[in-house]
């Protein structure tokens, strides 16, 4: 049967599990929520959002039974409708990677340990008297949370940035959606991300924090980052198309943009203005949100959702419309 006649009944499927995951999580936000904020406003939020998501489903399934893929479902119609070579970009991109490696897949568990033993020997000494003073309890658990966000965004986003000119070949010979191969990037340098939870879990554990029922929103963390990775990784492989000094120049931004985030210190040791400014850097939010999540064992404030939403989606938009300008020019300069 073609992969295009089973579009609709998949469209279904992906609706009722997006409901249904959306109804999963706000009941378990209500559930512990209200330990720190007003149950009321939260509620009415939450169950708002859940109507508006109903009705939106509704709106969708009713175009896409008509032939109309609108509000997104054009995008998840051509991820169906080339679902082969996405898996197949998405394995070909995850095995070069580890291609020849004695440890392979194991590196994923050691880089974001090794780099937290090399930066937590190195800063708890040189700032024990700033960590102590700024109120970081289970710093190893504190920074490693911080470089697995940092480097997963980064792995990804630099995956995705040579996604155009790394397949110019293909691109020039055969038809497919452009934005299929920065997606796929993410998706692959993804699952590295993914399997870095595991060593963030365990030492987090051996560091004396115990589970809780916050950590189901572990899943919510790692999506808003995707989105926001996603949005980045369109943006930059339409630019380095034009621009191949973008790709010297996104390796200098992103070493400051990592000290300039709070990683390896805490927000309170900087001076007020400072702080202010964190308050505009995406990864600022989602760094905390997985923070709040782990170690404080809490469900992050309304605030820190909003925030890591609009960092999201702003940087969606401004991927999408960027792309979407240029990609027609993209075979003039590869």
């Amino acid at each position: 049967m073609n992969t295009n006649a089973k579009f609709p009944g998949r469209l279904k499927k992906v609706l009722i599990w997006t409901v249904g995951i959306y109804a999963f999580y706000a009941a378990l936000i209500l559930l512990i929520g209200p330990e720190q904020f007003p149950l009321m406003p939260y509620g009415i939020v939450l169950g708002a959002g859940l109507a508006a998501l109903i009705v939106y489903a509704l709106h969708l399934w009713r175009n896409c039974q008509k032939g109309q893929y609108v509000g997104g479902t054009g995008f998840l119609f051509t991820l169906n409708h080339y679902e082969f070579l996405i898996r197949q970009l998405v394995k070909r991109d995850f095995k070069t990677k580890y291609k020849r490696s004695v440890l392979g897949i194991f590196w994923s568990f050691l880089n974001p340990l090794l780099l937290m033993a090399v930066q937590y020997v190195v800063f708890s000494y040189l700032m024990a008297s700033q960590l102590r003073g700024g109120g970081v309890p289970f710093y190893m658990v504190y920074l490693l949370a911080g470089i697995i966000m940092f480097s997963g965004f980064q792995d990804c986003a630099n995956q995705a940035m040579h996604s155009i000119t790394g397949n110019a070949s293909l691109i020039t010979k055969v038809y497919v959606p452009k934005y299929i191969y920065p997606s796929s990037k993410v998706f692959s340098a993804g699952i590295n991300t993914l399997l870095s939870m595991i060593p963030l879990l365990v030492v987090t554990l051996l560091n004396g924090v115990w589970p809780a029922l916050s950590w189901l929103l572990i899943p919510v963390a790692l999506l808003f980052l995707l989105i926001f990775t996603v949005g980045m990784g369109f943006f930059l492989s339409s630019l380095v198309v034009f621009f191949r000094d973008i790709e010297f120049l996104w390796g200098v931004f992103t070493s400051l943009w990592m000290y300039a985030t709070p990683i390896i210190y805490p927000i309170s040791i900087l001076p007020p203005w400072m702080q202010k400014l964190e308050m505009v850097n995406p990864m600022y939010h989602l760094i905390t949100f997985m923070r709040t999540i782990l170690i404080d064992r809490m469900v992050p404030a309304p605030g820190q959702f909003l925030a890591c939403i609009i960092c999201g989606v702003l940087m969606m938009l401004l991927g999408t419309v960027v792309f979407h300008k240029t990609e027609d020019k993209f075979i003039l300069y590869l």
